[in-house]
């Protein structure tokens, strides 16, 4: 079974932010001081999102406020478990979170940018480096 929850105690922060850590940084060698930020501190201007599978932690995201829309950042899902609509119900999740007005986008890795397309977001600009690993901004269309 899968549950989506927004990250509601520090028990499931700190869930989140583990399982960040196994897909960024042991997994992709990103360095831990980039990819953990103060957006992660209790209190902070995001919203964490978790999702479990059969009670497991199975994937997490943020989202927050910008100046350039509502940013949804450090999707990650773990090894073990992608292929199997786990990051889609985390994505789906968030969008069913915001309301019409909201302009959802997100920096993409260049191995996700198919998913995002799959979702309905549209490549925008330039592709450029985060973390030494290839990114492209991409917008949510809400176009049918």
């Amino acid at each position: 079974m899968l549950q989506v929850l927004t990250v509601t105690a520090a028990s499931e922060l700190a869930e989140a932010l583990a399982l960040r850590r196994r897909v960024f940084v042991d997994e992709q060698g990103v360095p831990e001081q980039l990819e953990l930020d103060a957006h992660d501190r209790p209190g902070a201007d995001c919203h964490h999102v978790l999702a479990r599978l059969d009670g497991q932690p199975a994937g997490t995201a943020r989202y927050r406020t910008t100046e350039g829309g509502i940013k949804i950042e450090r999707v990650a899902v773990e090894a073990g478990v992608r292929g199997r609509g786990v990051g889609l119900a985390i994505v789906m999740y968030i969008l069913g979170e915001l309301d019409g007005s909201d302009r959802p986008y997100v920096h993409a890795q260049a191995s996700a940018w198919g998913f995002w397309e799959h979702v309905g977001f549209v490549p925008r600009g330039p592709i450029f480096q985060e973390a030494a690993i290839d990114h492209r901004r991409m917008d949510y269309d809400r176009s049918p």
